[in-house]
């Protein structure tokens, strides 16, 4: 599988829209698109990783959209992959809001704590790309 830088950033970009989108207009489900995308992008930041620096991968560990067991994974390899600690520590949380934001409607988060996740993640494209 090759992945995208461009989805990458893709997926950053639509975070950042959305989040200055719901700050002017007050549209609640642009959270939703903002958590999605960070979602996206922290998972694809992950795998971007294990891709670049693994000759051979486990696709069966690969294909999901769970951040912490893609964390695991990509320690397991011994890559030494670059993830920051704000995403280690909220990994769950995170991988909550692939779904959570596309499909409960009840999904609410704290533009905040996505704003927080937009500028962390902002920081860890840098470090990889």
């Amino acid at each position: 599988m090759i992945l995208s830088e461009g989805l990458i950033k893709a997926d950053i970009i639509a975070a950042k829209q959305a989040i200055e989108y719901f700050e002017e207009k007050h549209v609640r489900d642009m959270k939703n698109i903002a958590a999605y995308h960070l979602q996206q992008a922290a998972e694809k930041l992950i795998k971007i990783q294990i891709y670049n620096q693994c000759s051979q991968v486990d696709n069966a560990q690969m294909y999901t959209h769970q951040i912490e067991k893609l964390i695991l994974y990509a320690d397991s390899l011994g890559i030494n992959p670059i993830i920051p600690d704000y995403i280690r520590q909220n990994s769950l949380i995170i991988t909550a809001w692939e779904a959570g934001s596309r499909y409960d409607i009840g999904f609410s988060i704290r533009i905040d704590t996505l704003k927080k996740c937009y500028a962390v993640i902002s920081d860890w494209i840098k470090k990889i790309i």
